[in-house]
């Protein structure tokens, strides 16, 4: 069956409508007429055009289903995604770089130092000339600017009164990180609709040109939020943040809690795991990677981090991938390396 409908958008939507109704391979759409239907080919003087048209038509096919011997022209074209490489030789073992449209999540338990290994990373960016989004929901944005300059100091915020940090190595610092037009942030403080938030880091995307965005933390996105269940939220807001991934084509950096375990805490160096992920099972199902983020606070070693890739989409390889140390006087996080502390974090 051969349908020959009008060559505009209500003839186009009438012949799909009308091979769904057919046997399924049995219905080819002309969609090549150079006049808007048969009759004016006809009348045009140009029938020969018609006939080439009609035994011309190709099958039809629902959108999305596509032979495999089609696919050779998708697999041909060069692939542009460039992957940046971690500052942490450890992950790029594992994860091979951050590319764009990949979601990647950090998790660990409360105050085991996300907030400062996802500093650290936009700070990395931003030094590599790459445009950062940050959206950093439980800390004003003065908070967020001054711990990159610190970064960039090598000088933590909190020492810096007691270190006689002056207005100008302030300025200094300023100009070679905010000042550089690498970084956007959102002046907001709490939880905040998610499609608001959508919405922001499309903005950022799309007219910031922003190429990694850190959104730091997803329970706050929906801890005010009245009627339906914590689970319900995240889910929707995990799949709304998918796909805008996809949308823009931008790394999206999220930061997660983790539920308490049964065992040892988090907070005193326990194994992280994706059943632990609070809230919702999307969270693990929607990212590309999760890193979960081990330290025990109270342990001798309390200033090293184990780094352990609990998902890895693009590669498949998991486990412990490195060890940070942080610096009390620097505020640095630098790659440490003891096979002692693996062992302990259960490898």
């Amino acid at each position: 069956v051969v349908l020959c409908f009008d060559q505009d958008t209500q003839g186009r939507e009438a012949a799909i409508a009308s091979a769904q109704q057919l046997s399924p391979g049995k219905v080819k759409i002309v969609t090549s007429l150079p006049e808007k239907d048969a009759n004016d080919c006809v009348t045009s003087g140009q029938v020969k055009e018609l006939i080439d048209g009609v035994y011309g038509a190709k099958a039809y096919r629902p959108d999305g289903v596509i032979p495999g011997e089609e696919v050779w022209d998708i697999i041909s074209k060069s692939d542009n995604i460039k992957s940046i490489p971690y500052p942490w030789h450890g992950l790029n073992e594992k994860l091979f770089g951050m590319r764009g449209g990949e979601l990647l999540t950090l998790t660990a338990g409360t105050g085991i130092g996300k907030s400062s290994v996802a500093r650290e990373l936009a700070f990395y960016l931003m030094d590599m000339g790459q445009k950062v989004g940050y959206i950093a929901l439980e800390e004003s944005i003065r908070k967020t600017a001054e711990h990159i300059m610190g970064i960039w100091m090598n000088n933590p915020p909190h020492l810096w009164a007691s270190t006689d940090v002056t207005l100008d190595r302030k300025r200094e610092a300023f100009e070679a990180t905010l000042g550089t037009k690498n970084l956007v942030m959102y002046d907001h403080w709490g939880s905040i609709d998610p499609s608001n938030l959508i919405n922001r880091i499309r903005y950022m995307a799309r007219a910031m040109e922003c190429k990694f965005i850190f959104l730091d933390h997803l329970s706050i996105v929906v801890s005010s939020m009245e009627s339906g269940d914590e689970r319900r939220m995240i889910d929707s807001t995990m799949t709304k943040l998918r796909s805008l991934v996809e949308e823009t084509g931008i790394h999206l950096i999220l930061v997660s809690h983790l539920r308490r375990p049964d065992g040892r805490s988090h907070e005193e160096g326990g194994v992280t795991s994706l059943a632990q992920l609070r809230g919702s099972h999307a969270i693990a199902q929607l990212s590309d990677a999760v890193i979960g983020c081990e330290r025990d606070q109270q342990g001798e070693d309390n200033n090293r981090l184990v780094m352990r890739v609990l998902k890895n989409r693009y590669a498949g390889i998991t486990g412990v991938t490195t060890t940070l140390e942080y610096d009390p006087t620097t505020g640095r996080l630098s790659e440490w390396f003891a096979p002692e502390v693996i062992d302990v974090a259960g490898v």
